[in-house]
């Protein structure tokens, strides 16, 4: 979820053996299937070179799985086994990084509609499923806050370049996955940006409307005009949503100084 705060109250602690033996075991099993699934995606969909889509993929699983393994060996995990709920999160991961390669296939909504539609409902479906078995097996962590957050923002970007390779939407459309790291890169510079934010329900109402609205836009029977003027109201919707928790930022650092 883009731009929810990442709390925890539990301390990082060294990450266990039978941990990162699970982490790598996920990811070997995931990487090939998700590689192998979005080559024959691509080829299904006329795509001259399938093998890029897969490449893709395959570079993207590389990046995500390095990133999960170094924060595990960091500490940011504090319990003794990763538990389904990290292992669903990395399957949607996994379902991104397939999502991410059928950019590069040529009209791809165009040739796999409603099946391309599907893998991205599928993927989204499983960003409920995994915070709910995380509270449900008592196995909340930073990591998998964090984890969930960076998923989202990968997902929001790799459906905004689909939206755009299928003519629904313009290039700026892709400033929604923007929007988090460029919030994170001004937090360097400005002080009142690395100020905690509350939790608010209303935020995580704004993230899934905005993941859910992203993949409707990728159904076939939504076109321009009107897939144009449904991406300019989230964009701006999301912008604003920025905004206020900006402005709070900025006010609480008023106070203090």
């Amino acid at each position: 979820m883009t731009h929810i705060p990442t709390q925890t109250k539990l301390a990082p602690s060294s990450p266990s053996r039978a941990v990162m033996v699970q982490a790598l075991g996920t990811l070997a099993v995931l990487g090939p299937m998700a590689i192998w699934l979005s080559y024959n995606l691509a080829e299904f969909g006329g795509a001259p070179m399938p093998r890029d889509a897969a490449v893709a993929t395959a570079l993207m699983l590389a990046l995500g799985g390095a990133a999960m393994v170094a924060a595990l060996w960091r500490g940011a995990y504090p319990h003794d086994r990763l538990g389904w709920c990290n292992v669903v999160t990395a399957t949607r991961g996994a379902g991104i990084c397939i999502l991410a390669g059928l950019v590069f296939v040529p009209n791809a909504l165009g040739t796999l509609g409603w099946a391309l539609v599907g893998l991205a409902a599928l993927t989204l479906a499983l960003d409920g499923l995994d915070g709910w078995l995380a509270r449900r097996s008592g196995l909340r962590s930073e990591f998998g806050a964090r984890f969930d957050v960076e998923s989202d923002v990968a997902f929001a970007t790799v459906l905004a370049l689909l939206a755009w390779q299928a003519d629904k939407a313009g290039l700026w459309f892709v400033a929604l996955g923007v929007l988090r790291p460029a919030y994170l890169g001004a937090s360097l510079f400005w002080a009142a940006l690395r100020i905690p934010l509350p939790d608010a329900y209303w935020r995580k109402c704004m993230a899934a409307m905005q993941m859910i609205v992203q993949v409707a836009l990728l159904a076939p029977i939504v076109v321009p005009p009107l897939s144009t003027g449904i991406a300019g109201v989230l964009l701006s919707v999301m912008i604003l949503s920025f905004a206020v928790d900006i402005r709070w930022q900025f006010q609480q650092h008023g106070r203090v100084q």
